[in-house]
Parts: structure tokens; sequence; C-alpha cells
């Protein structure tokens, strides 16, 4: 197997944010279902995954929702805090983002990092990050959590591809490039 690929695939407000202050993404429900219409979208990108990384407070709130929705797929939940484990296939993560990375590589061939913002800017300005797959929704939450912040870090992107559906959804898809300067 070639190296895998790390995608960040998440969607957020037109004004950036991924949840609301609380953490909050029931904004993201009534799109829930038509998220499929933006060529391929979750159902499509969700079965090429073979594994998933995330962070503990977008672990714990995944717990809130019921019966775990990723099957019986690896995921290693980033924490340095003793969490329960909702499945035999869930990995509790504490060490360095860059080695967790190497093993995602070398181990599968797609890994999707699904979030949350604290995270997926931690993969990003280290450079971990192959793919990001944004889908922007079309509502402004004013405020919340948000996906990018002033992390002093000028990273290219090459526009891969850019779906959109007939409630307004658009995905943007890019390559992450390998370099980055400091801004």
């Amino acid at each position: 197997m070639d190296e895998g690929t790390i995608t960040l695939y998440i969607a957020a407000s037109l004004d950036g944010f991924v949840a609301t202050e609380d953490g909050g993404v029931e904004w993201l429900e009534s799109y829930q279902d038509e998220s499929d219409d933006t060529g391929g979208g979750y159902e499509d990108f969700f079965g090429r995954v073979d594994c998933l990384v995330m962070g503990s407070r977008t672990y714990e709130q995944v717990l809130t929702f019921g019966e775990w929705p990723y099957d019986e797929k690896p995921t290693y939940v980033v924490t340095h805090r003793d969490l329960p484990l909702a499945t035999d296939c869930v990995e509790l993560f504490a060490g360095e983002l860059r080695d967790l990375a190497d093993e995602l590589t070398a181990r599968y061939e797609h890994s999707w990092l699904v979030g949350g913002a604290a995270l997926s800017r931690a993969f990003l300005r280290q450079g971990l990050l192959d793919e990001i797959r944004l889908t922007i929704v079309p509502v402004l939450l004013g405020r919340g959590i948000s996906l990018f912040d002033d992390g002093g870090i000028e990273r290219g992107l090459t526009l891969l591809e850019r779906p959109s559906s007939a409630n307004g959804l658009v995905e943007l898809r890019y390559g992450v490039d390998a370099t980055a300067s400091s801004s």
C-alpha cells in the first residue's frame, strides 16, 4: 500500500463556525439529509474511510447521539483524559500528533479527521492534513467555535472540486500544500 491520506471533512457556517459557543451542532440537522446532494457527499466519503480521528469534545458529543454512528471503523480519540469507550474499535491516544499521523498513513489508506476545531487546527499547523473537504452551510451563526484561527501559519490550498446542492450547501474540496510559512 502507498502512504495513506488524512482528510479533514467538516461542515461550517458561512461565517466560519463549526459549532455554537456551547458546542452545539443542532443548526446542521435541517441539512443532514440533503448533504449527499453535493457531488457524492457524506455517504460516498464515509464508504471510502478506513479510520477516524477526533478530539475528546467531539467524541463526547458523538456519545450523546445514542448508537455509535461509525460502524466498526477504527477510531482514535485524541485526549489526555480517561473516557469511556463506545466500542472495541475506539482507542484513546495521548501522544504526539506527528506519531499518530505517521501510524495512520502507514496503516490506513484513508483516515478521516472528524474534528473538532482545535484538533483540526493542530493537524493543519503541523502539516498533517492531505485534504480539506469543507461543506459550507448557508447559515450565519454570528458567533461560536471557529474552524480556523490566527495560528500564524500560511498554507496554500489547491481547489480540487466544488459541488453544490439545491439547498445551498457547497462543498469545497482542497488539496493541502505540503509547505507552510509563518505569517
